[in-house]
């Protein structure tokens, strides 16, 4: 079964520009070193949702989402972690590179992930 290299999963990580990816949902205002804007996950009308682009991390005291670029593709886009990361790479146009691994390599990576 083919999965992305560790080398390709780093670099869209480190290329997502998260205010970028989390603008394209919901308008965000800088305020300071932080972004601020309504949560794009539930209804508000004062906004709670913050995006911090130094740690890569979003929170929204309202409803207590939390994550980072992958996590924001995977909730907003309904895909995996795989598909998150594929989306990533394609936005920012970072190639990816797959390698093969057997099912036990697999096996043993789930055992190794909680």
């Amino acid at each position: 079964m083919a999965r992305i290299a560790d080398g390709s999963v780093e670099a869209a990580k480190a290329a997502a520009d998260l205010v970028e990816v989390i603008s394209g949902r919901t308008q965000l205002r800088r305020s300071g070193a932080r972004f601020t804007g309504l949560c794009p996950f539930h209804d508000e009308r004062t906004p709670s949702f913050s995006v911090s682009p130094e740690k890569g991390l979003y929170y929204c005291f309202g409803c207590g989402a939390a994550g980072d670029a992958v996590s924001f593709v995977e909730q907003t886009e309904g895909v995996d972690f795989v598909g998150a990361i594929e989306w990533l790479a394609q936005r920012f146009n970072i190639p990816l590179e797959y390698e093969e691994a057997s099912p036990e390599q697999d096996a043993r990576r789930r055992r190794r992930v909680p």
